[in-house]
């Protein structure tokens, strides 16, 4: 399993707005608990959702899977993420008969769209099958460190004017600044693998002889986090953003690093994956980390950029 925590420092950003209320376009908040020398408290803090990270690599997936000569459909390459969710989606395969088909037709989506391989989908029509999503992520929020939050949201406010009419539309966009954080974890063991029970069906050998550009294409992927790709409103709000640090695992059993929000969390991260390795019995774990905040890294190997990360784990997956 490849995982890491990201600490990223985003001044000025929209990159996740909720409802308009008005002529405010609201940020996302979310209420998270931390400790003080007080005890416990909760703040409401700017957040960027799982789902709009999940939507932005996906995304960067179907375009690796194109130029890579991988199967992706159309709705992937457009953004459109529905992945074989009804009758009206399935781009040529055949709906499953009954429970004992879901095998074959987990194997028939998977070849037909790599993003439904490595993000999952749900088909809901009469036999619903399922695969889970092999790459994973939360929520973006601020660190949580001392006791302050360091964040902010602010409304800024905007004029459209036409001289024609000699009108005013007036506007307010809530943007967010944050020493952000987030987690992400990647089972590429499980890639062009069926999760659905059953006998080998057709197509299984051709899914283990894309195995590795699938694998490939997911973990490329994983780039649009550390150069925070992702996210709205970039036309007008492009934040100012610098990848302040991370760490990547890369191991044979399950494994979280720590979250961002402490200084000590790559130190804190080669430490536990010791002790996790020890208590399974393996010894078979990297550990990595981008440190431009002079951290304690502990014991894992740093290295320069984030790209170098990426490198490093298309090495170690081959």
């Amino acid at each position: 399993m490849i995982a890491g925590s990201v600490r990223l420092l985003i001044n000025v950003e929209a990159l996740n707005g909720v409802e308009s209320v008005g002529n405010l376009v609201r940020h996302r908040s979310v209420p998270v608990v931390f400790r003080t020398s007080n005890g416990y408290v909760m703040r409401y803090v700017p957040a960027i959702s799982g789902e709009s990270i999940a939507h932005t690599y996906q995304f960067e997936l179907a375009q690796l899977a194109k130029a890579g000569n991988l199967p992706v459909t159309n709705l992937s390459l457009s953004g459109e993420f529905v992945k074989f969710a009804s009758d009206d989606f399935l781009a040529g395969v055949t709906p499953p008969k009954d429970a004992n088909d879901a095998r074959r037709f987990e194997v028939d989506v998977m070849l037909t769209d790599v993003v439904a391989d490595v993000g999952g989908f749900l088909f809901a029509g009469k036999n619903p099958v399922r695969r889970s999503s092999r790459f994973y992520v939360g929520y973006m929020i601020p660190t949580l460190q001392g006791e302050e939050i360091p964040s902010q949201l602010e409304a800024q406010f905007h004029v459209r004017y036409s001289q024609s009419t000699q009108q005013h539309a007036i506007f307010n966009v809530e943007m967010g600044s944050a020493l952000y954080t987030v987690s992400f974890a990647l089972d590429e063991k499980t890639i062009a693998t069926p999760s659905n029970a059953g006998n080998q069906v057709q197509g299984e050998s051709t899914l283990a002889q894309q195995r590795k550009s699938r694998v490939e294409a997911a973990i490329k992927a994983l780039s649009v986090i550390m150069n925070v790709s992702f996210g709205g409103k970039r036309s007008r709000f492009l934040p100012s953003a610098k990848l302040q640090s991370a760490v990547v695992t890369m191991s044979e059993f399950p494994f979280m690093p720590e979250p961002g929000h402490s200084p000590n969390y790559i130190k804190d991260t080669a430490e536990r994956i010791s002790r996790t390795a020890s208590l399974r019995g393996s010894q078979n774990y990297v550990v990595m980390a981008v440190n431009n905040e002079g951290l304690d890294a502990g014991n894992a190997k740093v290295l320069s950029y984030p790209e170098d990360l990426i490198t490093e784990l298309l090495k170690l997956a081959k």
